[in-house]
């Protein structure tokens, strides 16, 4: 939790995703979930097709908090993961390999 938020009070564009779930306060395991679930923003950062790590964006973790905070009400993961990746150009779809599909 440290270094997140020592990442967080520098700036630092993006949190590993144990930094992520603790700045959340929820599993590092959901998290992981959520993002393979396409119910969290992420980057994966791989070669080819071999193993890899995924980074959150540190806006995606801000807006989700700032928007229960803002409304004084609960915010979905998943709509809020919808309206990022309609507000966004990134969210370009993912090739079928990325699903596990052939």
């Amino acid at each position: 939790m440290d270094k997140a938020m020592r990442k967080r009070a520098a700036g630092v564009p993006t949190y590993s995703v144990p930094e992520a779930a603790a700045l959340l306060s929820i599993s590092q395991e959901y998290l992981y979930r959520l993002i393979q679930a396409d119910g969290f923003p992420a980057v994966r950062i791989r070669a080819a097709h071999g193993q890899g790590r995924y980074v959150v964006p540190a806006r995606a973790v801000e807006q989700l908090l700032d928007g229960a905070a803002t409304t004084g009400s609960c915010v979905e993961s998943a709509d809020f993961t919808a309206s990022w990746r309609a507000a966004t150009s990134v969210g370009a779809p993912r090739r079928a390999d990325d699903h596990g599909e052939a």
